[in-house]
């Protein structure tokens, strides 16, 4: 009986996080996530001991089928922000070339009038 408490409270554990992480997806709050993911980690190891009840595979099956929606939903989400580092990256170096060229130029002056 104490094994049957047991179970429901992880799995009630689990599904508050589980909650908490479509929030998250939902608010596009992304820096958060993987601070959740290792807390749920932490909850699916502590179920493994019962992974032979009935509960805990069913709430696993769930999971996965949740997740793949999730990943479905967050995927465009990352092609996004995988593109707008690569913008901010190309930005970067132009400022820095830039930068670096103009720096070149005020040594140029210096040293042509000096002498």
């Amino acid at each position: 009986m104490e094994n049957i408490k047991e179970v429901k409270e992880l799995i009630e554990n689990l599904d508050n996080l589980e909650k908490l992480i479509d929030r998250i997806i939902l608010n596009e709050d992304y820096e958060v996530l993987p601070r959740i993911l290792e807390q749920r980690k932490t909850v699916l190891q502590k179920m493994e001991r019962f992974s032979t009840s009935d509960l805990i595979i069913n709430r696993v099956k769930k999971l996965l089928e949740d997740d793949k929606k999730r990943m479905d939903k967050i995927k465009p989400e990352m092609e996004k922000i995988k593109n707008q580092l690569k913008t901010t990256n190309k930005g970067k170096l132009a400022i820095k070339n830039g930068y670096m060229k103009v720096q070149e130029e005020i040594t140029k002056r210096r040293f042509n009038s000096n002498g």
